[in-house]
């Protein structure tokens, strides 16, 4: 699957499917909600959705299949790589689960589902083109008036930046408790802070920093992701310029953001959006 020549390139194909692909065992186990704010987010809009098509991507393992795959029998999950639609179809034999990529969803036809929801921050593994890609596909999937839900890290957070040595906020000289920190954690995983060393330097090559979104790598796998960052004004922007309105944004422990007025170290935080029911879309955001 890495090298087919039919898929668009993207970071996720080329970087990150390997470590998917090492680590699936331990999404095999994951069977409940990632945080407050993807809990409270899909409860809110369960009754709209219940019993409608639901298209769930990203599914990795199966983890979201126990929890959204509840509210309707018309629910198909997709995810890229093989290694984890086989578990999951291990571990849910009955739902529709099938490979595709979240950027060229050709399996699907325009117009059917009521609810787009991708996880996990799953979109940040694709780079800044495939993101935008994906954003167009899950619009043209999406009956009007339907919902896309997906959770997407914070370029104001407090993972942007978190290398696996004692840095501060954004890469500045460390404070004495980033020192700290480090200390105590390099004691409790030396061997995970050493390959994380390594993967940052072996990958920083393809970092980038755009002011409002950027491409680094994040504190879980030892480091070994390349993953893209939003503030959440770009993430209003982004779902607006792909055709959506734009409805909220909820941090990872369940707070509104006010998008306009402050910002938030929550590391990551959850988007919903929504296909105009007519076939017009907002203009984009200056």
């Amino acid at each position: 699957m890495t090298n087919d020549p039919t898929l668009p390139r993207a970071i996720a194909r080329d970087v990150n499917s390997s470590v998917w692909t090492r680590d699936s065992a331990v999404y095999a186990k994951l069977d409940s909600w990632t945080d407050p704010g993807e809990r409270l987010v899909v409860h809110s809009i369960a009754d709209e959705v219940r019993g409608r098509p639901l298209l769930d991507v990203g599914v990795g393992a199966g983890r979201s299949a126990w929890l959204v795959g509840l509210l309707s029998g018309d629910y198909v999950a997709v995810d890229y790589t093989p290694e984890m639609v086989e578990l999951a179809h291990r571990n849910l034999p009955n739902k529709r689960i099938q490979l595709a990529d979240a950027r060229s969803l050709v399996d699907f036809r325009d117009d059917h589902f009521a609810l787009v929801f991708f996880s996990h921050a799953g979109l940040d593994s694709l780079d800044h083109d495939g993101r935008n890609q994906a954003l167009r596909e899950f619009f043209r999937v999406l009956l009007p008036g339907g919902l896309l839900v997906y959770s997407t890290l914070n370029r104001s957070g407090n993972f942007y930046k978190c290398g696996p040595g004692p840095v501060g906020k954004d890469g500045h000289r460390p404070g004495p408790y980033q020192a700290a920190r480090f200390v105590a954690r390099l004691a409790q995983r030396p061997i995970e802070h050493l390959r994380g060393f390594a993967n940052v330097r072996r990958l920083r090559p393809k970092f980038e920093d755009h002011g409002s979104w950027a491409i680094d790598t994040m504190p879980t796998h030892e480091w070994d992701l390349v993953v893209h960052y939003v503030t959440a004004i770009e993430a209003r922007r982004e779902v607006v310029d792909n055709g959506f309105d734009f409805v909220r944004a909820v941090t990872r422990e369940g707070e509104t953001m006010e998008i306009d007025h402050a910002e938030t170290s929550t590391p990551w935080f959850h988007v919903v959006a929504r296909k105009p029911m007519s076939g017009d879309s907002l203009r984009p955001l200056e």
